[in-house]
C-alpha cells in the first residue's frame, strides 16, 4: 500500500476515509523529471494546503509484514505545479519531481574546458557537471539545493564548453545526457539530498518477467529512422580522417554489411573535441558501430509480484530485470546481464495495483531484426498466450487482494502514530 504526504501532513492513508486521494498515479522515467498526478476532494482536511511549487510531496511504498510491522521506502518526491478545479470544486493536481529544481536556475556564460582558465580545475565532464551543480545551489534555497553523490560515469577530457544562458536542466540534457552514457538519480543520506550521475541506475532484478506468471500484455517497437550505414566526421578546426593511417584516403567510412542490409544513408557527424585525425577515425568508428544497430523498446504490463509476496524483489526504476518468453523471444540468460531488459519507464497506478506498467528497453546489437528474433506463428501460439494471460490476470487479482488485506492489517495503527522524526528515518 501506499502513504503521501505534503509537507508532512497525510495526505492519502488508507486507514482513514478522510484522507483519500482519487486516481493517484506516478510516472517515473530514466532522465526525466518524473509526474505524479492525482484529485482531491474539497472535503479533503489538506485540500487547500498543497501550495503550488513549494509544497513538498511525497509517496512511500509500505510493505506490511507478516508480523504487523512495516517497511517503508520513498518512492516519489517532488511539487505541485497545476490545480485545476471541475465543476464539484474537485481538485486536480499534477506533480514534477525533484530533478524539475534545475529548471529553476541558469547557467551564466562561462567557458569550461582544458583551453579556458578552467584547466586542471573543470576540464573533464565530470568536473564541469560538479561546476554546474554548484552554480545552481548559489541561485536557489536550501530546499532545492543537491549535494554532488555518486558519479562513476567515463571520465572524459573536453577542451572547451561554453554556458550561455540556458536552464541547468537543459544544458545538462543537451551537453551530457544525450553525449555520455549515464544517468541522473536522487537519493537520500542522513537527510540529505544527492544527486547521482552512474552508469547503473538501478539493480540486478531477482525477480523475473515470465510468460503465464505475471506478463499482462506485451508490444514490440523496432525503430529504424535512426539508422546511419556512412558518416563523414569533422573534428576539430575542419579535421577530417584522409590522412588518418590505415584509411582509405576518403572524408568517411561505411559499414559494408549495413549498406547492403539498408542501402546508403549518410549523414555528417562533429567531433569538436577531436583533432588529431586517427583519434577522429577511432571515434567514428566506435559512433558509426551504435548507428547501424535496430533499437527495439518492449513494453510490457506486469505484476509485480513484490505486491503478492514482500519477500520477492520489488521491481524498481532503472532495474536490469531477465525476461522469459519464447512466445515473444525474451530468452535472457540467468546471471548474464547483458541479455536482461532495463525498466526506463514506470507508470504505477497507486489505487489499482493491477494496472501498473513497466516499460522495458533494450537496442540490439544486430544489423538486422531476424538475428534477434525466431519466426514464431501467430495461430500456434495464439491458444497457449490466452490461457496463460488467464492465470496472469488471476495474478493480477491476487495483487489487489494482498493490498486489501494490507489495508485490513493497518486500519488498527493510528493515523498521527508516524512522526516527522520516522519520517526522516525512512529517507535514510
Amino acid at each position: 500500500m501506499y502513504r503521501i504526504y505534503c509537507d508532512d501532513k497525510v495526505l492519502h492513508d488508507v486507514r482513514d476515509e478522510d484522507y483519500q486521494l482519487l486516481f493517484p498515479k506516478i510516472t517515473l522515467e530514466l532522465n526525466k523529471t518524473g509526474s505524479f498526478d492525482f484529485s482531491i476532494l474539497p472535503s479533503h482536511p489538506h485540500a487547500n494546503d498543497i501550495k503550488k511549487l513549494k509544497s513538498r510531496l511525497k509517496v512511500y511504498d509500505v510493505d506490511v509484514l507478516d508480523d504487523g510491522t512495516e517497511k517503508s521506502r520513498l518512492l516519489y518526491c517532488g511539487r505541485s505545479i497545476t490545480d485545476q478545479r471541475d465543476f464539484e470544486y474537485t481538485g486536480q493536481i499534477t506533480c514534477e519531481g525533484e530533478l524539475s529544481y534545475l529548471l529553476d536556475t541558469i547557467q551564466r556564460p562561462h567557458t569550461y574546458g582544458s583551453q579556458s582558465a578552467e584547466i586542471h580545475k573543470a576540464d573533464t565532464n565530470v568536473e564541469i557537471f560538479k561546476c554546474l551543480i554548484e552554480e545552481h545551489n548559489t541561485q536557489v534555497e536550501k530546499e532545492k539545493q543537491f549535494e554532488i553523490g555518486i558519479i562513476d560515469i567515463d571520465s572524459v577530457e573536453i577542451k572547451s564548453l561554453a554556458t550561455n544562458y540556458e536552464k541547468t536542466w537543459d544544458f545538462i540534457n543537451t551537453n551530457f545526457l544525450e553525449k555520455y552514457e549515464g544517468y541522473l538519480k536522487i537519493h537520500y543520506e542522513n537527510g540529505m539530498r544527492y544527486i547521482d550521475y552512474v552508469k547503473q541506475y538501478g539493480k540486478i532484478s531477482t525477480q523475473s518477467i515470465r510468460f503465464g506468471e505475471n506478463i499482462l500484455d506485451f508490444q514490440k517497437y523496432v525503430k529504424a529512422e535512426d539508422i546511419k550505414t556512412a558518416i563523414i566526421p569533422i573534428g576539430a578546426n575542419n579535421v577530417t580522417i584522409k590522412t588518418a593511417e590505415g584509411h582509405d584516403g576518403t572524408d568517411y567510412i561505411y559499414s559494408p554489411e549495413a549498406v547492403e542490409l539498408y542501402g546508403w544513408i549518410c549523414d555528417k557527424v562533429d567531433f569538436p573535441d577531436v583533432n588529431n585525425p586517427n583519434t577522429l577515425l577511432k571515434k567514428a568508428q566506435e559512433y558509426l558501430n551504435k548507428c547501424i544497430n535496430l533499437t527495439t523498446t518492449i513494453e510490457l504490463t506486469a505484476v509485480d509480484l513484490h505486491k503478492i509476496d514482500v519477500e520477492i524483489d520489488a521491481i524498481g526504476l532503472g532495474d536490469l530485470i531477465p525476461c522469459v518468453s519464447t512466445h515473444h523471444n525474451l530468452l535472457s540468460t540467468p546471471g548474464d546481464k547483458s541479455t536482461y531488459y532495463l525498466v526506463n519507464k514506470y507508470e504505477i497506478d497507486l489505487e489499482n495495483p493491477s494496472n501498473t506498467k513497466i516499460t522495458l528497453g533494450k537496442t540490439l546489437s544486430t544489423l538486422s531484426e531476424k538475428t534477434f528474433s525466431n519466426e514464431v506463428t501467430f495461430e500456434k501460439s495464439v491458444l497457449i498466450i490466452n490461457n496463460n494471460v488467464e492465470k496472469v490476470r488471476e495474478t493480477a487479482s491476487g495483487a489487489n487482494d494482498k493490498s486489501d488485506m494490507a489495508i485490513s492489517i493497518a486500519q488498527s495503527k493510528d493515523i498521527e502514530a508516524i512522526t516527522n522524526l520516522e519520517l526522516d528515518e525512512i529517507c535514510k
